[in-house]
């Protein structure tokens, strides 16, 4: 198998800490931009979006929960996401942290388009509102005491790390203290050092 991914989307890192998490070996990293329409990404997924997963027998998924949810199930027994239906309350949790992971990529590609003078004060005002209000649910949530890994632990050191790497200015700590501290444990685990992305 395949997955195509770049070092900075937080959702193709997502699916790769979880790739680390389960131990499966027989995936093979594909560093692309995907902003360069390459012929085989374009190929795996014609949305050419990352992060792809091309299958051995040619298929391929996208959408990292998908691929996420796909793996788990393969390679571990769905102990990070659980059945399918389980706990819903946790799966609308996973939901809350993959949307404001959502407004934070959209923070960022509004800052993007200030170069071209076109930023909007109104759908940045509404991101950076969306994910302070989602932090703050967050903190409420208790998943980080969980013991025993989770798929929505592993996307909550995304979404940080992403905010700090992103969004320093964004105050989140203070919204969520002990979620902040539990941070600071976790994240010199192998899986997140090793899926890092560097300054650029």
């Amino acid at each position: 198998m395949q997955l195509f991914y770049s070092l900075a989307s937080p959702y193709a890192r997502f699916v790769r800490t979880l790739i680390h998490a389960l131990g499966i070996e027989n995936i093979v990293p594909v560093l692309v931009n995907p902003f360069d329409n390459s012929p085989a990404l374009l190929a795996a997924n014609p949305l050419a979006q990352i992060p792809c997963l091309l299958l051995d027998d040619g298929t391929s998924l996208f959408d990292s929960e998908v691929i996420a949810r796909y793996l788990d199930a393969e390679y571990g027994q769905q102990r990070l996401f659980g059945p399918a239906t389980g706990d819903w309350a946790q799966q609308c949790q996973f939901s809350l942290i993959k949307g404001i992971l959502d407004s934070a990529v959209g923070l960022r590609q509004e800052q993007m388009r200030e170069e071209e003078g076109v930023r909007s004060p109104f759908w940045t005002g509404r991101y950076e509102q969306a994910i302070m209000r989602g932090v703050m649910q967050l903190e409420l949530l208790g998943i980080e005491a969980e013991t025993r890994l989770s798929a929505r632990q592993l996307l909550l050191v995304c979404l940080f790390e992403y905010l700090d790497f992103r969004h320093p200015q964004l105050p989140w700590r203070t919204q969520a203290p002990s979620l902040a501290a539990w941070l600071a444990r976790v994240q010199t685990q192998a899986m997140f050092t090793q899926t890092r992305p560097d300054a650029s």
